[in-house]
């Protein structure tokens, strides 16, 4: 009797190991895939108020397994709190941050926010290199939507965007859309910005201080 039922449980986790085996490619098939930058940049809804003062500009609650990273801005958001929450949604989708410590992801933070001694200028291309997490691109020319970009002006203020697309006329980069977090949308919204050397179109982007950061395709 004792053989005879080993023989049909053994029978059933055969038949069981069968099906699992059939059903793992349409499994896999189904298997959530990260989303594309720009998509997690418009899940963020417009407006929301625009506030630059000392909160962190994140629009939501930043964690790393549970663990605070950033916390939400009790008001409105600003533009490295927008792009931040975006860098970390979209790299925890891609596996990107599943290795790293959270005293790592923290110094990232202060770095894409430009805080410490050497990251004023560069901020999300030096942070991604920094953590491991993705690279920066050293010709605008190279720029894809949803890669991250730190601009400066020639009246010397600062923002942090993901661009949308790069504006061209006759085959010259002109001028660069974006989506993040400016007084002029009230918050999160898309904006178009000129360069300074462009005529007639009021820019103040200034083509000799520009950084872009893309980060790194999906953990395999």
């Amino acid at each position: 009797m004792e053989a005879i039922v080993t023989m049909r449980f053994n029978a059933r986790n055969l038949r069981l190991a069968a099906a699992l085996m059939l059903a793992a490619p349409s499994m896999a098939a189904h298997a959530k895939e990260p989303r594309p930058v720009l998509d997690v940049a418009r899940s963020f809804k417009d407006g929301g108020g625009y506030l630059w003062e000392s909160g962190s500009g994140a629009p939501k609650e930043i964690k790393l397994r549970g663990q605070t990273v950033l916390p939400a801005q009790k008001k409105g958001t600003y533009c490295s709190g927008f792009t931040f929450s975006v860098a970390m949604e979209a790299a925890a989708e891609r596996g990107l941050l599943k290795d790293k410590k959270l005293e790592a992801v923290r110094q990232f933070q202060k770095e894409w926010y430009g805080v410490p001694k050497g990251a004023a200028e560069t901020q999300c291309s030096l942070a991604v290199e920094r953590l491991g997490v993705g690279k920066r691109v050293k010709n605008l020319e190279d720029a894809r939507p949803g890669d991250f970009v730190q601009l400066w002006r020639t009246n010397k203020s600062g923002h942090s965007v993901v661009p949308v697309e790069l504006v061209r006329d006759g085959g010259k980069i002109i001028g660069l859309k974006y989506r993040s977090s400016q007084k002029s949308t009230d918050g999160i919204g898309d904006r178009t910005e000129y360069f300074a050397d462009v005529p007639g179109k009021g820019g103040k982007l200034d083509r000799k201080r520009i950084y872009v950061a893309r980060l790194n395709e999906a953990a395999k």
